[in-house]
């Protein structure tokens, strides 16, 4: 099965149990990432807003046009990368998400990252950056690429803030803009860890 033969059923399947999936009330009001599933750079944000709810796409409201130019800036287009959300149905006024709404969806994220295969996560702002490091503060660890042990394997996660907070704070766009202009140094890294790593691997079987 190819990666968009899984996405179109894991979309299908979240359709079909979102009745079980709040604060999805309909399969209309899932919103699924979108983006280049062969790309090795995933972004994962809070939940969608109005304009997405309305559109069923992430990021394509006023954060979202943010997002892009800031992206485009850096060198990188829509198609680069993949991005999506935590919670993939938008809450009630865009309140924050709650931890029950947070459960019902992942495994349906695991799932969506299993298919992308990312070696680099974004994280945008506290519900994306807590997903995988629960007990982190994106105002302490932002712009900071972690190297960490997550399902079983080391990844790689980058914090930034999340576009709607730079919308409303100066401090937090300024800080945004610098934190995506790392993505590129960041892949260069992980590809000469990768690297590294594939050679210690062929010395030790060489070896011992």
């Amino acid at each position: 099965m190819t990666r968009e033969e899984q996405h179109a059923k894991l979309l299908a399947k979240m359709e079909s149990l979102a009745e079980k999936l709040p604060p999805a009330q309909k399969a209309a009001d899932i919103v699924i990432g979108r983006g280049n599933l062969n790309s090795p750079l995933m972004f994962i944000g809070e939940a969608p807003g109005a304009e997405e709810a309305k559109q069923r796409k992430p990021f394509v409201g006023r954060s979202g046009q943010l997002f892009n130019k800031i992206l485009i800036d850096c060198g990188l287009k829509r198609e680069d990368f993949y991005v999506s959300n935590v919670v993939k149905a938008r809450p009630p006024n865009n309140r924050d998400p709650l931890p029950d709404e947070i459960t019902a969806f992942m495994p349906f994220l695991l799932e969506e990252i299993a298919i992308i295969k990312p070696r680099l996560f974004v994280s945008l702002g506290r519900f994306g950056l807590n997903f995988f490091l629960p007990d982190d503060k994106i105002s302490a660890v932002h712009g900071v690429l972690k190297r960490i042990r997550w399902q079983g394997e080391i990844t790689f996660v980058l914090p930034v803030y999340h576009p709607a907070a730079a919308l409303r704070n100066g401090y937090m766009l300024e800080a945004l803009k610098r934190d995506l202009a790392k993505i590129p140094q960041a892949l260069k890294y992980i590809d000469n860890w990768e690297s590294e790593q594939s050679q210690l691997k062929n010395i030790k079987e060489a070896l011992f």
